[in-house]
């Protein structure tokens, strides 16, 4: 039984060093994905924006004699800005910064390459792994028209106008603050918002003037999903309705259950029948009897052995049956007549002749009478 215990323990072990792998390599792999994602992105987005430069710059030297180019397939779409460059590369978990902004945030756009810089709107949008937003009404942007909707048979026009995505840290949080200057309430762009280990979040350079204590920004209210009841869904009543009840008088579960859920023969198998467990004891015992039979010499048997050997074999066996080893008064006697005749040996050889170290009492008394002149 201890042999099917131990090779459970390491076949477990082994999976799960199989599964630390393959972990391993699959953030490996996506670490892999989302670099050549970010590199084709950023390649894509320079290929764009050195034909616009070019177009711009060909346009000025040529002024009147300058060519089209919202002709042919780009006649009604020419100047969007194509699907794939509207969303930024998501990064590897971990590696993505919490700002602390949620849709429904009032928010202002503070960055410095952002054409709305200084407007504020409502964050409709967020995308933490993209570290990305998109404000109501802010950076609108013309895009195609998607395939799948021209395909919907709607009529939609060939271009639409849609809010851009802007990184999180080109926009900061805007909230009402009391003003004891002025005796009201205003807005307040937030240049540093930080986050607690509970969730919240509060202004780090300010204290409430009431309180004397950090001034915490609540989150703004979700919108609570609405449920319709239809005539197929399940009553409630019928949900709660108690129909088992657990009992010690019998299994929670047939016995036949643990095959099902698990190989009888499995490796990762951990609990067993009771017969199945007795016979394994039993196997366990008549490999110690040969274990014991084998014992003495290489390949002979118990009933081989020499009257020495089992002689010794029986002095071991004494050996090993007595209590914990004790000194006995007959010990101990002895041990007194050894250290009596040692004694000589031990005192300095200059005091040998002043010494009668059989009327030696105690280790004390010993010192002094040698000492004594």
């Amino acid at each position: 039984m201890q042999k099917l215990l131990k090779r459970t323990s390491q076949v477990q072990k082994q999976a799960a060093r199989r599964n630390r792998i393959a972990r391993s390599k699959n953030a490996s792999d996506t670490r892999k994905l989302l670099r050549m994602q970010e590199k084709v992105h950023n390649r894509a987005r320079k290929e764009l924006y050195v034909s616009a430069r070019q177009a711009q710059r060909e346009d000025w030297y040529l002024g009147p004699l300058a060519p089209r180019r919202d002709v042919g397939d780009k006649a009604e779409t020419y100047g969007t800005v194509p699907l794939r460059m509207i969303e930024n590369v998501e990064k590897m978990a971990g590696k993505w910064k919490k700002y602390g902004i949620r849709e429904g945030d009032r928010v202002c756009v503070v960055g410095a390459h952002e054409r709305d810089k200084g407007k504020i709107g409502v964050v409709r949008e967020v995308r933490e792994k993209a570290e990305s937003c998109k404000v109501q009404g802010i950076n609108l942007i013309n895009i195609p028209t998607p395939e799948y909707m021209k395909i919907s048979g709607r009529n939609e026009p060939p271009v639409q106008t849609t809010e851009g995505p802007i990184h999180l840290s080109s926009v900061r949080l805007v909230t009402p603050l009391p003003d004891p200057s002025a005796g009201t309430v205003r807005d307040v762009i937030v240049n540093e918002l930080t986050l607690t280990p509970t969730g919240q979040r509060y202004i780090s350079n300010y204290m409430s003037p009431d309180t004397g204590k950090p001034h915490y920004i609540p989150w703004p209210p979700r919108e609570k999903p609405e449920f319709k009841d239809n005539d197929e869904d399940t009553l409630r009543i019928d949900v709660e309705q108690v129909t088992w009840i657990p009992t010690l008088l019998r299994a929670p579960m047939p016995s036949g259950v643990i095959d099902e859920l698990r190989n009888k023969y499995s490796k990762f198998r951990t609990r067993h029948e009771d017969s199945y467990i007795e016979m394994k004891e039993a196997q366990d015992e008549e490999v110690a009897r040969k274990k014991e039979e084998l014992e003495w010499g290489a390949g002979t048997p118990k009933e081989m052995l020499t009257p020495v050997q089992e002689l010794n074999r029986l002095r071991r066996m004494e050996r090993k049956g007595l209590e914990e080893d004790r000194l006995t008064e007959e010990v101990l006697a002895g041990i007194g007549e050894l250290m009596v005749k040692r004694g000589k040996r031990i005192l300095p050889k200059e005091r040998k002749e002043d010494v009668d170290v059989t009327s030696l009492e105690s280790p004390a008394e010993t010192r002094v009478d040698a000492q004594a002149p």
